[in-house]
C-alpha cells in the first residue's frame, strides 16, 4: 500500500501554476483595496495592508479592467487571503442585478470628461497646430 504525501504549503497542492502580479484590486463587500499578489484561472493571493475580516463569499474586482469574480476565501495568513474564484463577470457588461452596486462603485472610479473639455483642461497638450505648421514647411 503506498502513501499519498500531503504538504502543508498550498502552492504544493494547486492544480495550476499562479502567475505573480501586482494587480490593485476591490473586495466587496466594503470595497476594501488590496493587491493580487499572484492569480490562474481559478483562484488568487489577495494581500492586504493589515488583517481582515472577511466574509467566506466575497467579490474581487481587478480594478483596471473591470473583471469581477465571485470567490469563495480558502486561507489566510497575515495580511493575505486566498480565494478560489466561482464566477467571472465583466463590468463592462450587464450584469446582474447583485452585481449593480460594485458596477456602479467601478464606473464611477474616475469622472468622465467631454472631448472638448478634455482639450480646454491646462493639463492637455494640444500639439496639433505645430503638427499642421512641420508638414506645410517641410
Amino acid at each position: 500500500m503506498s502513501r499519498v504525501a500531503v504538504s502543508a504549503n498550498p502552492a504544493d497542492r494547486r492544480a495550476l501554476e499562479r502567475l505573480p502580479t501586482a494587480l490593485r484590486a476591490k473586495v466587496f463587500p466594503g470595497a476594501v483595496d488590496c493587491v493580487i499578489r499572484d492569480y490562474n484561472e481559478r483562484g488568487a493571493r489577495l494581500e492586504f495592508k493589515e488583517p481582515m475580516a472577511l466574509g467566506e463569499h466575497v467579490v474581487v474586482v481587478i480594478w483596471s479592467s473591470g473583471l469581477a469574480y465571485e470567490a469563495v476565501t480558502r486561507w489566510r495568513a497575515g495580511p493575505q487571503i486566498g480565494v478560489q474564484f466561482q464566477v467571472g463577470r465583466d463590468l463592462r457588461r450587464p450584469t446582474p442585478a447583485h452585481f449593480a452596486a460594485i458596477r456602479a462603485a467601478w464606473m464611477n472610479r474616475r469622472p468622465r470628461m467631454s472631448r472638448r473639455k478634455l482639450i480646454k483642461c491646462a493639463a492637455m497638450i494640444d500639439d496639433r497646430a505645430a503638427r499642421r505648421g512641420a508638414w506645410i514647411s517641410d
